[in-house]
């Protein structure tokens, strides 16, 4: 079967939950800081979220599918004004999530995503793209550094003690 990557509504976003879920536990092997869990409270904080960006008119989703069945997506939003630090236009786009299911990696899916994605955005004005990748994702890095993007930037946390 061939995998043919489609745009998608937020509709589709109840489809995600396990390919989100298998780039959250890569996440959480490579993340230097704790991130959200369990699984469950992770889905549903970022479902959240990708409602927010749709309701908000930001996001665009892609979706590769295998037989109607989704392997992959990837969620970008268009974001307005310039920014103030890199002159990356008036309209920047980001690649917020992209995930290939684990069955589907190394076989060129993510990068078809990824091309799509700048393409979708691109086509509306953004034609800078900004990701952000979690530190100790090295393949992650790798895999952008691959498909020409370089590191602008180093994001730190001070982490508020779970108290407060």
């Amino acid at each position: 079967m061939s995998v043919a990557i489609v745009p998608a509504d937020a509709g589709r976003l109840g489809e995600l939950r396990d390919l989100y879920l298998s780039l959250h536990r890569v996440e959480l092997a490579a993340s230097p800081l704790a991130l959200t869990e369990p699984d469950e409270r992770a889905w549903a904080a970022r479902l959240v979220t990708y409602r927010d960006h749709f309701a908000a008119g930001r996001a665009r989703l892609l979706v590769a599918e295998e037989g109607g069945r989704p392997v992959g997506y990837a969620l970008g939003l268009v974001h307005e004004g310039h920014d103030d630090t890199f002159p990356l236009g008036a309209r920047i786009g980001e690649l917020y999530t992209l995930v290939v299911a684990p069955e589907h990696r190394g076989q060129g899916l993510g990068g078809s995503l990824l091309e799509a994605m700048a393409r979708t955005l691109a086509a509306e004005g953004a034609s800078s793209l900004r990701v952000e990748v979690l530190s100790g994702n090295e393949g992650a890095r790798r895999f952008y550094r691959r498909h020409g993007l370089v590191e602008g930037e180093v994001v730190l946390y001070r982490v508020a003690p779970p108290n407060l």
